[in-house]
């Protein structure tokens, strides 16, 4: 169980209106091993209207207080606005959970689109979470013990992968973004200013969700746990973790 703060504990998560991120901060919310007294679950989504429905529904259920924040990854000017609003509302920020992300498959028999679909995915994937995680920092500094969690997927294993230990996909894009984001989130966590927070990479496998049409062998609520150990526990190193099953025991997915 993680340290006790003396000041509140906010925890963010990007894309947190729905699948797994829905999961994620359901979860969070309902957390015994957070400080119910002074922890605020913020939802961040594009939709306010969507989040306001979400969030009554979760805060009907009792446990840690959940706020929406407008927060659409692909806009930078979202983006600062969010990261304004938490400084003058909350003043820092205790986690960052990078949740959000895209899939797109090429389907053009001459691979027209090819270049377009890399693009997007890469975009929300890769430079929005390099984005997003660059704005906040300043307010993670802030905390006593910050975290960066970024969720990611055993996809981006290049040693799994290479011992083909993985079924063939048709989304390659989404694949390479995420050995990106790995790659990205190694680099920040080396910078000498980020010293002080901790940086991880979370891989909640295959859920079922509307991002692959539910045809996932895990309930969201299963791959939630990895990135909910994650926020309560002490400071590990920099690596790729996963849960299996219904455990909230955290194993290494190899890079």
């Amino acid at each position: 169980m993680a340290a006790s703060q003396s000041k509140p504990k906010f925890i963010l998560v990007t894309g947190g209106n729905r699948g797994i991120g829905f999961a994620i901060v359901k979860s969070l919310a309902q957390c015994a091993d957070l400080d119910q007294a002074s922890t605020t679950i913020l939802m961040g989504c594009r939709n306010l209207t969507l989040a306001d429905s979400a969030v009554a529904g979760l805060n009907a259920l009792g446990g840690h207080t959940v706020r929406p924040i407008l927060l659409d990854v692909a806009s930078d000017d979202s983006i600062r606005n969010a990261t304004s609003h938490v400084e003058q509302t909350y003043g820092h920020l205790d986690v960052l959970v990078n949740n959000a992300g895209y899939a797109s498959m090429a389907l053009a028999p001459d691979f027209s689109d090819l270049r377009s679909s890399f693009q997007d995915v890469y975009n929300v994937n890769v430079s929005s979470a390099a984005l997003v995680t660059r704005l906040f920092l300043p307010l993670l500094r802030k905390s006593i013990a910050g975290k960066v969690i970024q969720v990611s997927s055993a996809r981006g294993s290049l040693t799994k992968i290479s011992n083909n230990e993985l079924p063939p996909t048709a989304a390659l894009s989404y694949s390479v973004s995420k050995a990106a984001l790995n790659a990205l989130t190694l680099l920040l966590a080396q910078e000498p200013e980020n010293s002080r927070i901790e940086f991880q990479m979370a891989g909640p496998g295959h859920c079922k969700t509307r991002f692959n049409n539910f045809r996932g062998l895990r309930d969201p609520e299963e791959g939630a746990n990895v990135v909910v150990e994650l926020v309560i526990g002490e400071r590990r190193p920099t690596a790729h973790y996963e849960t299996v099953g219904t455990s909230r025991e955290l194993v290494v997915i190899p890079w």
